[in-house]
């Protein structure tokens, strides 16, 4: 996405972003008090919020909030600004999210999948981190009934797996179709794993294989 406040494509909300990203706050607000709209989306349907944390500006986030911006609005697949935030390669955007107030289980307007999933999707284990930190419930389910732990094997995160097995993911769950972590965990050759995944990975079959079937 373009970096220029152009792509929103009403001039008032374009000078609206370009107040918050100049840290024109006196601006910003006379802008607010004409109409400007603080949950305005760029062309895409991306949210002001979203686009900015993008943009890695991080006054600009918090003049937005202090606007009054929603951080559960969702872009046009759903996700919200803290998701924006679980799949950047920068971690301090949850810690300011979440010490805003922003539940660190806010769902995806559409799928209704957490922060938690994208990070996993995104393979950043330090978002990874800072959500259980905050206390991601890893027992959420999404719209297809799809877990944590799921997504973990879906997306071939090892340690993950093993990470939430140990928290008390429930390796018994199971999806609208049926499936189990077990459905999705990697089936080739643990030889081709590195040391450190091939004993997560034997930990979590040792104690898949003794997961009762009933």
């Amino acid at each position: 996405m373009t970096s220029s406040a152009r792509t929103f494509d009403n001039p008032a909300q374009a000078q609206f972003v370009t107040a918050l990203r100049g840290g024109d706050a006196a601006l910003a607000r006379e802008l607010l008090d004409a109409g400007a709209n603080p949950d305005a989306t760029a062309e895409d349907g991306t949210p002001s919020l979203n686009w900015l944390i993008r943009q890695g500006d991080r006054d600009a986030v918090r003049l937005l909030l202090d606007l009054g911006a929603d951080p559960a609005r969702g872009d046009a697949k759903g996700r919200t600004a803290l998701h924006e935030a679980a799949m950047s390669k920068d971690a301090d955007w949850i810690d300011l999210l979440l010490e805003r107030g922003v539940p660190v289980d806010v769902p995806n307007t559409r799928n209704g999948q957490t922060a938690l999933f994208d990070a996993l999707r995104a393979r950043e284990p330090d978002n990874i981190d800072r959500l259980l930190a905050a206390g991601a419930n890893l027992d959420v389910r999404d719209r297809v009934g799809t877990t944590p732990l799921h997504q973990a094997a879906m997306v071939n995160d090892i340690p993950s797996v093993k990470r939430f097995m140990e928290a008390g993911a429930d390796p018994r769950a199971t999806d609208d179709i049926g499936a189990t972590v077990a459905s999705y965990l990697y089936d080739g050759g643990a030889s081709v794993l590195s040391a450190p995944v091939r004993r997560d990975y034997e930990w979590i079959r040792e104690r898949l294989d003794a997961v009762p079937t009933h």
